[in-house]
């Protein structure tokens, strides 16, 4: 697929075939017209227009973190609801985003999970334990590290940081705590539990390991959940992602 610019808008090609076209809305914002649903179609317009911005000087820094919430489960329309109802009781957020089901996960977005790895964790935690689903909580820490946590009924079962002392020394029995747990993972998510020990690398530094995305994304496949490398301000352009305006 090449995305290429035309004028004021971007558009994406395949072969030939026109996929799909972006353009900077007057008022703010990003106008998407897709003739392919696929996400990754949405997710190059996005990203062309994002790196144009940033090459002129029209957009913020973005946060060198990220992260999403993705829950065992084919009801967008019960998440939405849940997000409703907790989310202002977790903490203060303009809106949220809510994925399609992909490959039986529906995922959560929102900037302050985006920005903070600890509302992200708080936030995966309450959606568990209001739904009693299977929850993951996984993201990016300051470029440098992966984190997640898997929650089932709201109770933590397991919890893996790519550099386990990445924010302060540990006693030796805490840096193994923070190691992943296959067995559970593959319990969980039905994931094979050697591809989640052969992924699911610790160091002491960062760079020891590859670079934090590419982690995020061998873990997220070896898992079998989809869409951990998308930030809020993509998701909400996303085919069927539903908005939640908390103001």
């Amino acid at each position: 697929m090449n995305v290429k610019r035309e004028g004021e808008s971007y558009v994406a090609e395949e072969n030939g075939t026109v996929l799909g076209s972006a353009r900077v809305a007057p008022g703010g914002g990003v106008v998407l017209e897709l003739g392919d649903p696929r996400e990754g179609v949405a997710l190059a317009l996005l990203r062309a227009v994002a790196a144009a911005q940033a090459d002129s000087g029209d957009t913020e820094e973005r946060s060198t973190s990220h992260g999403s919430v993705h829950l065992q489960t084919d009801d967008q329309a019960a998440v939405v609801q849940l997000v409703s109802r907790l989310v202002p009781r977790v903490f203060h957020s303009a809106a949220t985003v809510v994925s399609v089901p992909r490959n039986g996960w529906i995922t959560v977005y929102d900037m302050v999970i985006d920005r903070d790895p600890h509302q992200l964790a708080r936030l995966g935690r309450e959606l568990s334990n209001a739904s009693g689903l299977v929850v993951f909580a996984i993201g990016v820490e300051e470029a440098k590290v992966v984190h997640y946590i898997a929650f089932e009924r709201g109770r933590m079962l397991d919890e893996y940081v790519s550099v386990p002392e990445f924010r302060a020394p540990l006693p030796p029995g805490d840096a193994i705590a923070l190691r992943a747990n296959p067995t559970v993972v593959a319990r969980l998510t039905g994931a094979q539990a050697g591809e989640i020990r052969a992924v699911a690398r610790t160091a002491a530094s960062p760079d020891e390991l590859p670079p934090a995305d590419l982690l995020l994304r061998e873990l997220s496949l070896a898992i079998g959940i989809e869409g951990t490398h998308v930030r809020f301000d993509e998701a909400r352009y996303l085919p069927g992602a539903v908005i939640v305006d908390h103001e």
